[in-house]
């Protein structure tokens, strides 16, 4: 066959064929060849657009291409034509085009769609993996439409989202970036062990349900929920390529189906998805989770066949293969769950992926699960947007009821801070409070607020009855539990102290000082606390066996006492530094002058140092969100992000190895490595422990045991 060797443009001028053409050329080419015959002609009209001479050489070498053996197809035009000698690989043009931005390593991974490479972010000095698409799929989509649906994706920030940090078209690649986790996919470790322990299973099932239910609340459908899109760090799940097979769809739309690429895997599609229904909603990704988590405990598909075809037809006809016929130790309310997950129409399923994680938790009685993920909401309660839940509605009654009262000082007057909007503002889906009666939650000005004694997935250990309850504190010893709330008949609060054993309760305080946010001793045998004082609260030391309290610092201004360091040589304070802002100031013990340690124009609260002393988290918002915060004590300067998408209120484990923060309603736990010298420790996996209605306020509202195996929170009661 004859082969040309330039093109021509629109006008029909001649026009020089460069490498740039030339691949352009081959790309379409091959997504014609990928076309049924019938359909090449006019998907390279849609892809050559307005470019005639673009479509004439296409056109050409698919007329040349009758006749010729079908290992042309396997081939890519330039080295079938044999026009410009070797192609340079694509690792070589990626590297070259982002060599001011990323140096690449390797291949990590290849597949249908895309291929990934290891690369360092110089800006960042840190590993990425950049996913580039194959140059067909590229060529079809083309980059100014995909680069644009993308962007929506990016925005999503949640613990188990592997989230998006870079995008871009170079050199004829689209290719976008994402964080280089150490670990392996889903689909892998089922290869190697087939099936997974219940428990193990359900965990994984709940935090991905988890991250779907805050991409749908943002209006993201991932569409394409797989094994291979579930990476597992630190023995936790993050869901990866948010959001990319819709761009792909949106941005390709028929031009993409013409070329014979299909989006989504026939075993996790929804029958609506495999039937190619447009209107895809929240409900498919529900779906694909509920065959992703059959596969876990079955060791293989619920619709598995031979071929693509098979599947589909079983996807669209035939009920799921029973999880009781694959193992013994499946309850009956799992494979309900799952069975329902799996329902032929989308309204027979779970209404949203929150339901079916809780759907996924044991029953009242029943300890086969273990609940990992989601704590005591209602379904409804996280399924509608509309509704705020109990996280800032207490804080929002405190502020008001501050304008009532007198302007009482101290922890009662919550000055509503950036800090407080901004937690409240990032839960969209939490209920107003016109909307607490509807939620089984009593109004948060009500006497009988408990302090709760939780586990590790929220489930209830011990309830402490307190009136209007603050600042909770676990003892070293993990048995008592010092708080701030009101007596009975009093306009102010007293620090108290209950014994967890005995249930017996001491109050430590019994005067009209508005005395809180208790702080414990290493020792246990005393607590620094905060007390009105004529020029704001000033800080006092009172031993728990009773006596005199003595004044720790006494100046103008309202202090908050938030940590004390292992070696009681000095006490973390957060400093009402104006209305909406706050300081983080060092108060030695023996009485001198604080000094400042974080006092910027931010709003920076909840210090809680390290128990080697050597590292303090805090709350700031200088990003302009609230973001938790690691720095050295004793050389500031050193400082880490370890939230992720927001968070406010550190708690350290008592080894120092987690660290604990709440954002959106949930309790994020963070591995943390061992710090070396002046490095601080290296932020590991992010995992949710549950979620709950939380209190965010100037200073932390609940406290973690050392072992990080209970947590006391302040909340409101059930009726």
């Amino acid at each position: 066959m004859s082969t040309p060797i330039h093109g021509t443009d629109a006008a029909g001028a001649v026009q020089p064929m460069t490498p740039d053409r030339w691949r352009a050329v081959d790309a379409i080419l091959k997504s014609a060849l990928a076309c049924e015959p019938a359909r090449r002609d006019a998907f390279v009209a849609d892809a050559c657009g307005d470019d005639v001479g673009l479509r004439r050489e296409v056109a050409s070498l698919l007329a040349a291409h009758h006749g010729v053996d079908d290992g042309f197809l396997e081939q890519p035009a330039v080295e079938v034509l044999g026009a410009l000698g070797t192609p340079i690989p694509i690792a070589e043009r990626l590297a070259k085009a982002l060599e001011d931005r990323y140096t690449i390593e390797r291949e990590i991974g290849h597949g249908g769609m895309a291929t990934v490479y290891l690369a360092r972010d110089l800006k960042h000095d840190r590993r990425v993996a950049i996913k580039v698409l194959r140059e067909e799929i590229a060529a079809a989509v083309g980059a100014e439409r995909f680069l644009e649906e993308i962007r929506v994706t990016a925005s999503l920030q949640h613990p188990h989202i592997l989230p998006l940090f870079d995008s871009g078209s170079a050199d004829g690649l689209l290719w976008y970036v994402m964080p280089f986790v150490e670990g392996e996919t889903l689909r892998s470790r089922l290869a190697r062990e087939r099936r997974l322990p219940v428990d193990v299973a359900v965990q994984f099932a709940r935090e991905m349900a988890d991250a779907l239910e805050h991409a749908h609340r943002h209006g993201v459908v991932h569409r394409d929920v797989k094994p291979e899109n579930v990476l597992l760090q630190g023995d936790h799940a993050l869901v990866a390529d948010f959001g990319i097979a819709l761009a792909l769809e949106h941005a390709g739309g028929d031009r993409l189906t013409r070329t014979g690429i299909a989006i989504g895997t026939p075993q996790y599609m929804a029958p609506e998805q495999a039937s190619g229904e447009r209107a895809i909603d929240a409900r498919a990704d529900v779906y694909a989770l509920g065959a992703v988590l059959h596969e876990m405990l079955a060791g293989e598909s619920a619709f598995a066949a031979g071929s693509r075809a098979a599947v589909l037809w079983r996807v669209r006809n035939e009920p799921a293969t029973a999880l009781a016929t694959h193992r013994v130790d499946v309850s009956p309310f799992l494979e309900a769950a799952v069975r329902r997950a799996l329902a032929k129409r989308p309204e027979e399923r779970f209404a949203s992926a929150a339901d079916f994680a809780a759907a996924l938790a044991a029953p009242s009685g029943d300890t086969a699960i273990p609940s990992t993920t989601l704590g005591s909401e209602s379904a409804d309660e996280r399924r509608e947007p509309s509704r705020r839940r109990m996280v800032s509605a207490r804080a929002a009654v405190y502020a008001a009821l501050a304008t009532l009262m007198l302007g009482l000082a101290g922890g009662w007057v919550l000055a509503r801070s950036p800090l407080v909007d901004t937690m409240a503002g990032a839960s969209s889906d939490l209920p107003t409070l016109a909307n607490v009666a509807g939620t089984g939650w009593t109004s948060p000005t009500a006497d009988g607020t408990q302090l709760v004694v939780v586990d590790r997935a929220g489930r209830p250990q011990q309830t402490i009855t307190a009136n209007r309850p603050w600042t909770p504190r676990f003892s070293p010893d993990g048995r008592r539990v010092a708080y701030g709330a009101y007596g009975a008949g009093r306009n102010s609060s007293d620090v108290w102290v209950t014994d967890l054993d005995g249930g017996k309760t001491l109050r430590l305080t019994d005067d009209d000082r508005d005395s809180n946010d208790p702080q414990w001793s290493a020792d246990g045998a005393s607590l620094s606390y905060s007390a009105n004082a004529p020029g704001g609260k000033d800080l006092l030391v009172r031993s728990v066996k009773g006596g005199e309290a003595s004044v720790l610092a006494q100046r103008d201004g309202t202090q908050y006492a938030s940590d004390w360091l292992r070696d009681g040589s000095a006490l973390l304070v957060t400093e009402q530094a104006g209305r909406n802002r706050g300081d983080i100031l060092i108060q030695p013990a023996d009485g001198s002058p604080a000094r400042a340690y974080a006092a910027t124009t931010a709003d920076e609260t909840g210090a809680r140092v390290s128990p080697d002393g050597r590292w303090v988290a805090y709350t700031s918002d200088e990003s302009g969100r609230t973001e938790v915060y690691l720095d050295s004590y004793a050389r500031p300067g050193r400082r880490v992000t370890v939230s992720l998408g927001g968070g406010a209120h550190p708690v350290w484990r008592g080894d120092g190895r987690e660290l604990y923060y709440w954002n959106d309603g949930s309790l994020t736990a963070v591995q943390l490595g061992a710090a070396w010298g002046e490095t601080p420790p290296a932020v590991g996996a992010r995992s949710v422990l549950f979620r709950a209605p939380y209190v965010v306020a100037w200073n932390t509202m609940y406290d973690v045991s050392r072992d990080g195996q209970r947590f006391v929170i302040a909340r409101q009661p059930k009726d």
